[in-house]
């Protein structure tokens, strides 16, 4: 009988031994990166900041070569002065150049007309003398015939030249100018895209190209991370799972994190997973945990992507 006491005495102890001592969650913090980079390719004429840089949003991060842009801005801008004048032409009708000529025409055919009606009376009153013929009368009521019908011409070009274009060239005058302001406007717009700015603010985490190096559009140049943009990674056992609620407040412990810290919960899986071999251990090797995700309530604190943490319920 003392024999048997002393084995079970024994398995006690060791059970004891071999029970894991609740060490909190376990986990890591990880962070939401920003990927900086051209929406068109090129080569890179400056990298205005370098890592560990720290900048505000809306601060130049680099810069692509303008040549090709600055051109068709340039083109643009050019192309939508023309419709401008195209349509300012229309709008107010011939030149006074133009209009000077045709008033002189007028002017001419009114003094014809002077001569002719006068030389028209004479050849009749001659006609009656039997000093001419009649074909001496036609003669003369021709020539006053048309001096009128210069003279109704004349006035009616002097009149239709004064006028605008016609309406439907005016509107199409109109939608070229347009147009052309569309164009411009996306020029500019591709001009401005050579420089990438700062989406938000945060630490410059890693750059990828130097100044001289070609990039392909969309491919990353640099990657910054915001504050906001960290979180921790955390692994809970199943049967602790419901302890864990939304919002709920964890007291966060690493090495080297200034004491106090703390978190919000804002995510928790709806699935199971294996433990992460990031936190393998003999005690939670191949067991079923639930992945939550947590937001750092400070972000002024240096937390570093990767780096291991240990998380309570508060």
């Amino acid at each position: 009988m003392p024999r048997m006491k002393f084995i079970f005495a024994a398995a006690m102890l060791l059970a004891a031994c071999d029970r894991p001592t609740s060490t909190g969650l376990l986990g890591y913090v990880e962070a939401d990166y920003i990927y900086a980079a051209p929406i068109s390719g090129g080569r890179i004429a400056e990298v205005a900041v370098k890592r560990g840089d720290t900048v505000k949003a809306g601060t130049p991060l680099f810069a692509l070569d303008t040549t090709d842009e600055t051109a068709k801005r340039d083109a643009a801008a050019a192309a939508l002065a023309e419709a401008k004048a195209k349509l300012a032409d229309l709008q107010k009708g011939e030149r006074p150049e133009d209009l000077a000529v045709i008033q002189a025409q007028l002017d001419a055919a009114k003094a014809s007309m002077t001569l002719s009606v006068p030389r028209v009376e004479r050849r009749r009153k001659m006609v009656k003398d039997k000093i001419v013929g009649e074909e001496q009368v036609d003669e003369a009521e021709s020539a006053l015939l048309a001096d009128r019908g210069h003279i109704a011409e004349y006035t009616a070009r002097l009149a239709a030249a004064k006028l605008p274009a016609r309406i439907d060239q005016v509107v199409a005058a109109e939608q070229a100018v347009r147009t052309a302001e569309v164009d411009l406007a996306s020029a500019e717009w591709a001009l401005d895209q050579r420089q990438v700015v700062a989406a938000a603010d945060g630490r410059i985490e890693d750059v990828y190209f130097r100044k001289g190096e070609e990039v392909n559009a969309g491919a990353a140049v640099l990657q910054l991370l915001p504050p906001p943009n960290l979180k921790l990674r955390l692994y809970v056992p199943e049967p602790e799972l419901g302890r864990y609620k939304m919002g709920e407040k964890l007291a966060i412990a690493c090495d080297g994190c200034a004491a106090g810290q703390t978190a919000s919960i804002s995510f928790i899986a709806a699935t199971a997973e294996f433990t992460p071999p990031v936190i393998y251990s003999r005690e939670s090797r191949a067991k079923l945990v639930y992945l939550i995700e947590a937001r750092p309530d400070d972000t002024t604190q240096p937390w570093h992507p990767g780096q291991p943490i240990e998380a309570r319920p508060q």
